[in-house]
């Protein structure tokens, strides 16, 4: 079989390297929680809320009230009345939430946060209880929570960028930020591409990247550069001179360096002898789009590549832009700027100059993409994917088009199709004909705005009354706009009741509603495409209050290759009836969450269709009363 597994949640295949599990902690209300391992320490002004545990094993959390408060419930990855998390392959955050409440209800304050980043809303995305914050997007970027609890946001960057820090109510440039909400806080985190810095000791210039920096010049020697790319940089001596030596290369050879930007770098380039002014200088022309650049040597585009010269100092420059047929001028960049079909410039230093041609509809042919999973595909004329819907554009016939996809918030790209290969997140298109692109992203939360979303936040925790014939339950939260709302109220993983509302725009109450059978539910609020999910114990719950014994025993996982995808189907018992939760993770990134309700007996629900690679599969069944049981396994699909 070329599938191998290794089932349950202790077998394995092949030897493993150590895990980094991580833990994120949120305090609704003020308590205090801690580990049993004396790493955790959040809530109630303590401020160790995110902590990375290495190794094999499980964590324990222990919840305590503040004076005057009472510990209602554990949410996020626990439920029930324990809270355990198993270190396993993911080193993505877990989280943790402990909900404490007072009576009166104290009120509620907000957070709200910004990510800031370039001009075309790339830079990253803050993350925490309720926000998941999009540069360029806002949506999700405010929630109410109870006076007195601790929240933990979390920064990831955009393929590309670094994080430069935070400012506001959090300040550093440490992953996490914890803030106590007893009053309303603001906080922002900007990204932004690392920054190379070039200097010239000596007679002779440097050019690469965004970079064309001469001895004595203070001009073209900063570039902002991707992340992670590497930036190579030539050394020209003057005549009469020599290079020397690199310093700041991450590889150096020659007169040639090499510069990985995992964050800001400087480089300095020494040299040696020649005039004491520079008697040459190296111009360099890009071209995007169908046309030509022309003047001093240069003939370059539309299958010209005298794109660089190398022009004795003072010497004046004339450059022609020239469109194909059917094709208009957009302007310079670089050296030259404006729309005028000529620039002129004084070879004083190593300039670098770009060109752009767009329109026309001569000797046109189709680009189509297609985007699947959180992220957008961009150049050209594509902004597809992510609720972005130009998927579609005439290109130049015999010109080539870059292709960038970009993960969005938490998500990971997997991979391009058609005319494109590979996992690399760029890719050129050679358009001597229609083509078509396919690109793939894995997991994320994904922002899909539409004139039609609605925005949804949880106010507290359900509010659970006895009454002579079962229980009341009332649920708040927050909409963004007026729209038709259902509840759904699950036991182990089975509708007990349900209703259906309109919901105002702004802060909302439903119920009190009757729940006639004690145990631990699930309440789902469906509205505007999105979900909102309590949970609550209704009487008694917890390993006591079963009618007996909860066991949840694996079995062996079936896989059969389908061709493109392959089909695997989960095995597995159980002694009571639960609701389960199936999240399955491709490498680090969540790729799909199934939620369905399991019998007592034999379970084997539907097939799991997954594209080659390595996967963990994590089983988290919930029966009727709270109790918890998780299954494991892991599938490499070659």
């Amino acid at each position: 079989m070329l599938a191998a597994l290794a089932l349950g949640a202790g077998g394995a295949v092949g030897r493993q390297t150590a895990t980094t599990t991580t833990v994120r902690v949120e305090v609704i209300g003020r308590g205090v929680v801690t580990d049993n391992k004396s790493s955790i320490n959040c809530g109630n002004g303590a401020t160790t809320c995110r902590i990375s545990y290495t190794g094999t094993g499980s964590v324990t959390f222990t919840a305590a009230a503040a004076s005057g408060w009472t510990f209602s419930s554990w949410g996020g990855d626990c439920s029930g009345t324990t809270c355990e998390i198993t270190f396993d392959l993911s080193d993505d955050d877990h989280e943790v939430i402990a909900n404490f409440d007072q009576s009166p209800d104290p009120g509620d304050k907000t957070l709200s946060v910004k990510s800031n980043g370039d001009a075309a809303g790339d830079g990253g995305n803050i993350s925490g209880e309720e926000i998941d914050c999009d540069t360029g997007d806002d949506s999700d970027c405010s929630t109410l929570v109870t006076v007195g609890s601790t929240l933990t946001i979390v920064e990831t960057p955009d393929t590309g960028f670094v994080f430069g820090g935070w400012s506001g109510a959090c300040s550093g440039s440490s992953r996490s930020c914890t803030l106590l909400m007893d009053d309303d806080k603001n906080a922002a985190g900007t990204f932004r591409k690392p920054r190379l810095t070039v200097s010239v000791t000596g007679n002779g210039t440097v050019t690469g990247g965004g970079i064309a920096c001469t001895s004595g010049s203070s001009s073209g020697c900063t570039a902002d550069e991707p992340a992670g790319e590497d930036v190579t940089l030539t050394a020209t001596p003057p005549s009469g001179g020599s290079f020397t030596s690199w310093s700041g290369c991450t590889n150096s050879s020659g007169a040639t360096c090499t510069v990985t930007m995992t964050g800001d770098k400087s480089v300095t380039a020494n040299f040696s002898g020649g005039s004491a002014a520079p008697t040459t200088f190296p111009l360099t022309v890009s071209v995007t789009g169908a046309g030509t650049v022309s003047g001093s040597g240069i003939n370059c585009g539309a299958g010209a590549t005298a794109c660089s010269a190398t022009l004795a100092a003072g010497t004046s420059v004339t450059l022609t832009a020239a469109a194909n047929a059917g094709e208009s001028f957009t302007g310079w960049g670089g050296a030259c700027s404006g729309t005028s079909r000529t620039c002129s410039l004084t070879m004083s230093a190593a300039r670098s100059v770009t060109a752009t041609f767009s329109g026309g509809s001569a000797a046109e042919v189709d680009l189509s993409v297609a985007v699947t999973g959180h992220g957008t595909v961009t150049g050209g004329g594509i902004t597809c994917g992510n609720g972005k819907s130009v998927c579609r554009a005439q290109e130049s016939k015999g010109s080539t088009v870059g292709l960038t996809a970009t993960p969005a918030g938490r998500a990971k790209f997997g991979g391009w199709g058609g005319a494109c290969r590979g996992k690399i997140p760029t890719c050129t298109v050679a358009m001597d004909a229609a083509k078509r692109v396919t690109a793939t992203f894995a997991g994320g939360s994904g922002r899909l705005p539409s004139a039609g979303s609605t925005a949804l936040r949880r106010i507290g925790t359900p509010v659970v009354a006895r009454t002579a014939v079962g229980y009341e339950v009332t649920l708040r939260f927050r909409s963004a706009e007026r729209g038709r709302a259902r509840v759904r109220a699950l036991r182990a993983g089975r509708l007990e009741t349900a209703l259906a509302f309109t919901a105002a725009a702004g802060p909302a109450t439903i119920g009190p509603f009757p729940v006639v059978k004690p145990g631990f539910y699930t309440f789902e609020l469906l509205l505007g495409g999105r979900t909102l999910r309590w949970n609550a114990c209704l009487g008694r719950c917890g390993e006591r209050a079963g009618s007996g014994p909860f066991t949840l025993t694996s079995g062996r996982a079936t896989v059969v290759d389908g061709g493109a995808l392959w089909s695997l189907t989960l095995h597995f018992r159980s002694s009571q009836p639960a609701g389960a939760v199936a999240k399955v993770y491709r490498g680090k990134v969540l790729a799909r969450e199934v939620r369905f309700p399991i019998r007592l007996g034999a379970t084997t629900p539907g097939a799991l269709l997954l594209s080659p690679g390595t996967y963990r599969i994590k089983l988290t069944a919930t029966d009727g009363v709270g109790r918890v049981r998780t299954l494991t396994w892991y599938a490499l699909l070659p």
